[in-house]
């Protein structure tokens, strides 16, 4: 006996017709058993703004009644906005997702209860779900009767690029450290949760949001003291674009899982509320900016009034992994594409846009060295239609005895 576990990345309503989201983005997601996402903000209609927040992420709570309708069971409020609006936005999103029939984990009244996992039982199968932040605003994180989100932060160490040359001015190289007491208890919530569920899924919000397919150290790092930790699945949220996923000690590991419905109206006046600005991006200043520099920036994009990330941020997917008693088993991804009504619409893996976004998260996984292999779903896998299975590069299919990359 197994079930299907469905993740994907950032969801937030904030449009002016809120009952319009997911009318078509939601079709391919009633097919998971358990579905989890990161709700990217603040669902309250009684909140104070965060004194160190940014341009706040805040609806008003009836906003979030599709995401039921959706058929979410979980969503993380780990991230770097769910303080926005203060501590009574904080307790009203909870108030108000739960009341939907939504369990949120990742934050909480207190550090107790942000560190508590949601434990989540389909056909007799328990899923315990835990979240993290990494990136987040000073002040966000959950302390003793405090509310906030549960943390697992990294000091910043910045070295010189050689240790034999006087450089002065020279980009230095850059590496973390976990916060030991962070670790510590992240290692104690996986074991706690590990003696109560079959399964147990971590996610983490970490990463550059401003680049492409990276990956920094901590990400890696923290994701395999995860799954050391008892762990069954990371999914990683934050960097607004896909990035790539392997397998370690025979687990999967989704470093980021994008955008999915994640509406950011009004960008520019909402910055230029916080005294910034930013100029308009077209079509030809994506094509001509470097890849690493302007181009990802924040930023209205024409047509795409609710997303004004670049391009590749309208590039996502379902990450699905199958799971029983004894763990997980076959592991699949099924491409969407975000149209300009900011809907995810699932599309064929071997359609023109399907390999376009398989294309892309090829790219996710080879620019950083994780070897993964892209396949048709074996006969017994139990993955849905509409996915590619995704396996480790070792080893053979147990359906045909050959390595496969149907999609190569």
């Amino acid at each position: 006996m197994s079930i299907s576990l469905f993740a994907v990345g950032d969801v937030f309503i904030d449009r002016p017709d809120p009952e319009q989201a997911y009318r078509d983005g939601a079709r391919y997601l009633r097919r998971g058993d358990i579905l989890f996402g990161n709700c990217e903000g603040v669902f309250s209609d009684d909140w104070d703004r965060a004194p160190s927040s940014g341009p706040p992420v805040v609806a008003p709570a009836a906003n979030a009644d599709p995401l039921a309708r959706a058929g979410f069971d979980v969503l993380s409020l780990a991230n770097n906005h769910i303080g926005d609006g203060g501590h009574r936005g904080l307790r009203d999103t909870i108030r108000v997702l739960n009341g939907l029939g939504i369990a949120t984990v990742g934050a909480g009244g207190d550090i107790a209860e942000a560190r508590s996992p949601a434990i989540v039982e389909r056909d007799g199968i328990r899923v315990g779900f835990l979240a993290y932040a990494s990136v987040f605003p000073y002040g966000y994180e959950a302390r003793g009767s405090v509310p906030g989100l549960a943390p697992i932060r990294s000091y910043t160490h910045y070295n010189p690029p050689t240790d034999n040359l006087w450089d002065p001015g020279a980009a230095p190289s850059i590496t973390t450290e976990e916060v030991p007491e962070d670790a510590e208890a992240l290692i104690d919530d996986i074991t706690a949760t590990r003696e109560r569920a079959d399964v147990v899924v971590v996610s983490v919000h970490w990463g550059d949001m401003y680049k492409p397919f990276v990956l920094r150290d901590h990400e890696r790092r923290i994701a395999r003291l995860v799954i050391d930790a008892g762990a069954d699945v990371v999914l990683g949220h934050h960097h607004h674009m896909w990035r790539g996923m392997e397998f370690y000690r025979g687990k999967p590991i989704w470093y980021g899982l994008g955008h999915h419905l994640f509406d950011l109206p009004d960008i520019e006046k909402r910055i230029a509320a916080d005294g910034d600005a930013i100029p308009p991006i077209g079509p030809a200043d994506d094509a001509g900016l470097d890849r690493y520099s302007g181009s990802y920036r924040l930023g209205h994009r024409a047509g795409y009034p609710l997303l004004p990330f670049h391009p590749d941020g309208r590039l996502t997917g379902v990450a699905i992994v199958r799971a029983g008693r004894d763990g997980v088993g076959a592991v699949g991804f099924a491409p969407a594409v975000i149209n300009q009504a900011n809907e995810p619409i699932a599309v064929a893996p071997d359609s023109d846009e399907g390999r376009r976004v398989l294309d892309y998260l090829k790219e996710c996984c080879t620019s950083q060295g994780l070897r993964v292999r892209f396949g048709t779903p074996e006969a017994d896998s139990g993955l849905p239609p509409g996915c590619v299975q995704l396996l480790p590069p070792d080893g053979t299919t147990r359906s045909t005895g050959e390595e496969v990359d149907v999609f190569a």
